[in-house]
């Protein structure tokens, strides 16, 4: 069940990759205030540190809510937990990407996360109504 799961979180990493990374590493679209996605990247790193998944669902994309099973969720904050107590984000990266075939615009956000015993590398996107569209961490 384990490796299902870990295989389900590669399959949505690798999904949100495609959809998001169209044209990647390009400037942040002048439809997003800066200020506004960097405090709702922090927000997420903060849900999923406190394991509020439904949280996490409010503020999904539709197709991130029916990837986002309680499974992954399981697998994802025990991989989290794993980390030890949460210190603070010690970087963040922001960038622009385009769904080459919609040509929807999002907002990626690359965070560094230290933790008591690692530390983690979380990217996470978002929709120009600011839902979470996409979350993957390493």
């Amino acid at each position: 069940m384990k490796r299902f799961i870990t295989k389900s979180l590669l399959v949505l990493a690798v999904c949100c990759c495609i959809a998001v990374t169209g044209c990647g590493g390009q400037a942040l679209s002048t439809d997003f205030s800066e200020e506004a996605v960097r405090q709702a990247a922090e927000d997420v790193i903060s849900l999923i540190n406190t394991q509020d998944r439904e949280g996490l669902r409010q503020i999904c994309t539709v197709q991130m809510k029916n990837a986002l099973t309680d499974d992954v969720f399981d697998e994802i904050f025990t991989t989290i937990a794993e980390g030890g107590r949460f210190v603070s984000i010690q970087d963040m990266h922001l960038s622009g990407a385009s769904d080459s075939s919609s040509g929807e615009d999002f907002a990626v956000v690359v965070a560094k996360a230290e933790y008591e015993i690692k530390r983690f590398v979380y990217t996470i996107s978002f929709t120009r109504q600011m839902k979470l569209a996409g979350l993957y961490y390493r």
